[in-house]
């Protein structure tokens, strides 16, 4: 047996939202005193990250994919023990796997959080489909001792993430004390 509540719920909320749609430019008019709506955002939200080895992304561009795959890390090895607060130059040689040239509005993205400062996303040196490319990044190491790791991931310019995460992993160890003088003898 059906239940009209069911139906009667759906019949009010499309109701409730045609009514809204008809009188949403009367409804801005006469907002609460002290509301202020939200900016509208032209640019599209930052994608939320992907799994390392993400399958290609598809991009509206013709029929090319996106894809870039991880070749060798050319500065600072996995694990590097680094000074606190030093300033780093991190590069990645990787391959555009993909069809799509890199052009204009591909970035590199941090994705995660971390404690490196630096910027959160950079401009893909351009790179045809088949070649290698260099990415690169500069961050400053975190002053407090312990292990950091930042990832980074291509994006395209329409938003989608792709291809294998590059990452930065680094250790700032816990200073040594220097060892005080001992007194010299006095006579």
């Amino acid at each position: 047996m059906r239940k009209p509540g069911i139906s009667y719920c759906l019949v009010t909320v499309c109701a409730f939202s045609l009514l809204l749609i008809r009188c949403g430019s009367e409804v801005e008019k006469t907002a609460t005193p002290g509301w202020t709506p939200l900016p509208t955002i032209s640019s599209p939200p930052r994608p939320s990250p992907t799994a390392i080895g993400a399958a290609p992304t598809s991009a509206p561009r013709g029929e090319c994919t996106n894809d870039a795959e991880f070749v060798d890390d050319l500065t600072i090895p996995d694990r590097s023990n680094v000074e606190p607060g030093a300033e780093l130059d991190k590069r990645w040689e990787v391959r555009n796997s993909g069809s799509c040239d890199w052009e204009d509005g591909y970035l590199l993205v941090r994705i995660g959080s971390d404690r490196f400062i630096g910027a959160d996303e950079i401009a893909l040196y351009p790179a045809r489909a088949g070649k290698n490319a260099v990415w690169q990044v500069v961050l400053t190491v975190p002053f407090d001792p312990g292990e950091y790791i930042g990832r980074w991931q291509a994006l395209s310019p329409e938003g989608q993430l792709f291809g294998e995460e590059v990452y930065i992993w680094v250790y700032v160890p816990t200073p040594t004390p220097e060892p005080t003088p001992l007194g010299t003898a006095t006579n």
